[in-house]
């Protein structure tokens, strides 16, 4: 018998892979093919339509994360700019020669945030370029984490925008895809359905044997991701603990 499995608890990405992985199962078995081959057709376009949906969430999170990077690295020149400006409001503070040639550099760059995304990147880069020989400036400002950390911020900007481009590149996506959600209400009652007719086979000895092999091997691949999720919630529980303030008493004074 095939175990029974909660698979609704699968992130997308696992239960696509969980179904394309049971699919390759199905077919690989010739009762399978003999028996229900219309419903593995079904499922294996079903899935197809999982693999467009899923490949549009992850560009849209792809989408999201490049978006933040984006304002985050404009948070970051806009603290180096009024972090210098605060020092150049003092010309008797000792900092302010060094903060003076800094901003020189920044002013001539000019305000990133009216750039496009990919003009801004190498603004940025070619600002990190110039501020590299006023490193003792930028320390004796204290001005040198924050650009470090401007730069730092640009490149996870410059990666991600790579990673988005290579995604499109590879599949084109046409019109707006059926979402995850959609696709799985579609793919759940196909494999409810095969389950079901393997169970029943199973149990009719004359078929017995033909479908014990394939329902091991189904049951193997559900043991792996129901494992993964046992591993997951425990994990969570574990996080969600808190610790006994009279633990922390004793630990701390050494009695309750």
């Amino acid at each position: 018998m095939v175990t029974k499995f909660n698979f609704r608890d699968l992130r997308n990405p696992e239960y696509f892979q969980f179904m394309v992985s049971v699919r390759d199962i199905f077919v690989k078995h010739e009762a399978v093919s003999e028996s229900f081959g219309c419903l593995c057709d079904d499922l294996t376009e079903k899935i197809n339509v999982a693999e467009i949906a899923l490949a549009a969430e992850r560009r849209n999170e792809k989408v999201r994360e490049k978006n933040e990077a984006d304002r985050y690295r404009d948070r970051l020149h806009s603290k180096l700019f009024n972090y210098l400006k605060s020092i150049l409001y003092d010309e008797k503070d000792p900092r302010f020669d060094d903060a003076q040639q800094i901003m020189k550099i920044i002013k001539e760059a000019g305000n990133p945030t009216r750039l496009s995304e990919n003009a801004q990147s190498a603004m940025m880069t070619a600002l990190g370029n110039k501020l590299e020989p006023l490193r003792q400036q930028l320390e004796a400002t204290g001005a040198l984490t924050t650009v470090t950390e401007m730069l730092e911020a640009n490149r996870q900007f410059i990666a991600l925008e790579t990673e988005y481009r290579e995604m499109i590149a590879t599949r084109k996506l046409d019109g707006t895809p059926a979402s995850m959600n959609a696709a799985r209400k579609e793919i759940d009652p196909i494999y409810r359905s095969i389950v079901a007719a393997i169970n029943g086979y199973v149990n009719i000895p004359s078929k017995k044997e033909a479908y014990r092999e394939l329902a091991v091997e189904i049951n193997v691949l559900v043991t792996r991701y129901d494992t993964l999720l046992a591993t997951r919630k425990r994990e969570k529980k574990e996080t969600t603990v808190k610790p006994n303030p009279c633990d922390e008493c004793v630990e701390v004074t050494g009695r309750v």
